[in-house]
C-alpha cells in the first residue's frame, strides 16, 4: 500500500507541473483529476499532452493508477443523454490510457425515478450502461470502477425518496455481479461511507478483493468535506486494519479538497502536512 493524491491537491497549474511537488512531498502516485483530464481533451494537441504527463510520471517514478472520468447518467432514460456521456466517456478513456491510467472511476448514477416502473427500467439500464462503458474500456486495457455514494439531501426526491443508489456497498457488488466483467470493480470513496453513518473498516471488508480503487478523505458525518483524513470522525485504526485484512497493496489516494486561490508556497507546505499525515496512517 502507498500513499497518493489526486492531482487537483494544486488545481490552479497543469496538471503535468503538479507531479513534481506531488513527489517532494512525498507521494508516490495518485489520481489523474477529473479537472486536469478535461484539459488534455481541450488542449491543442490533446494525445501529446496525455503522453507528456505519463512520460514525466515515469521520470519521477511516480504511479498514476487511476483517473476521475466525468460523471455520467449512467441508466439514465434520457437516449441523448446516454449517447453524449458515452461520446464523451470514450475520448476520456482514450485520453487517460495514453496518460498512463488503467482505471477509470465512474459513479452510478441513473436519475431521479418519479414512479416505480421508472426505477426498474433505470435498474436496467444502468447494468447495460456499465457494460457498455466495460466494452469501452477494455479495447484500451483499462478498467472501471463503480464509486459509492451517498443518500440525497433534504430537497432531492422521487419515487424512492432520498434513498439514492449505490450508498450501500451490496448494490455496488449487484452491478458488477450483473455485468460480470472481469475489467469491472469497485472504488471506496472513505467521506461517502461516514454520510451515510456506514464504519469505514466495515466499508473496506464489504469490498473485499473487487477493490480496485480508493477515493480517501474525512468529514464531520454531515457534510462531504473532502478534508484530510483525521480531521472528521472516520475510524482510522479499523479502516487501516481492514484493508490490510483485504490484502489491500495499492494506492491510499487522498481525494482532499484543494486549497483554491491560496499561494503556491502554502499549498505544497499543506501537501507536505497532509502526505506525513498518511504515512502515518498507514504505519496504524
Amino acid at each position: 500500500m502507498y500513499i497518493g493524491a489526486t492531482t487537483h491537491i494544486i488545481i490552479e497549474i497543469p496538471a503535468t507541473e503538479v507531479l513534481p511537488y506531488m513527489t517532494e512531498a512525498g507521494f508516490r502516485g495518485g489520481e489523474l483529476a477529473l479537472v486536469h483530464l478535461r484539459q488534455f481533451a481541450e488542449a491543442a494537441y490533446p494525445e501529446r499532452t496525455a503522453e507528456q504527463f505519463r512520460v514525466r510520471c515515469e521520470e519521477l517514478a511516480l504511479q498514476i493508477p487511476q483517473v476521475h472520468l466525468s460523471v455520467a447518467a449512467m441508466g439514465t432514460l434520457d437516449a441523448d443523454q446516454r449517447e453524449a456521456d458515452f461520446a464523451r466517456m470514450r475520448r476520456e478513456i482514450e485520453l487517460s490510457a495514453l496518460a498512463g491510467a488503467k482505471t477509470g472511476v465512474l459513479h452510478p448514477m441513473g436519475g431521479w425515478p418519479a414512479t416505480l416502473a421508472e426505477q426498474r427500467e433505470i435498474e436496467r439500464l444502468r447494468v447495460e450502461d456499465f457494460a457498455r462503458a466495460c466494452e469501452i474500456a477494455a479495447e484500451h486495457e483499462f478498467t472501471i470502477a463503480i464509486e459509492n455514494t451517498y443518500d440525497a439531501h433534504a430537497d432531492e426526491h422521487s419515487a424512492m425518496g432520498r434513498r439514492r443508489f449505490g450508498s450501500l456497498i451490496p448494490e455496488l457488488h449487484s452491478v458488477v455481479d450483473a455485468v460480470g466483467a472481469e475489467n469491472f470493480g469497485i472504488c471506496l470513496d472513505t467521506g461517502h461511507t461516514n454520510l451515510i453513518g456506514l464504519p469505514l473498516g466495515e466499508a473496506f471488508r464489504q469490498c473485499g478483493d473487487r477493490l480496485i480503487a480508493t477515493h480517501v478523505h474525512d468529514n464531520n458525518g454531515h457534510q462531504d468535506q473532502h478534508t484530510e483524513p483525521t480531521r472528521g470522525t472516520i475510524d482510522w485504526p479499523d479502516a487501516i486494519a481492514a484493508l490490510r485484512e483485504i490484502g489491500w497493496d495499492g494506492i491510499f489516494n487522498l481525494e482532499i479538497a484543494p486549497l483554491r486561490g491560496q499561494p503556491l508556497e502554502l499549498q505544497t507546505l499543506r501537501m507536505r502536512q497532509v502526505a506525513k499525515t498518511a504515512k502515518w496512517l498507514l504505519t496504524l
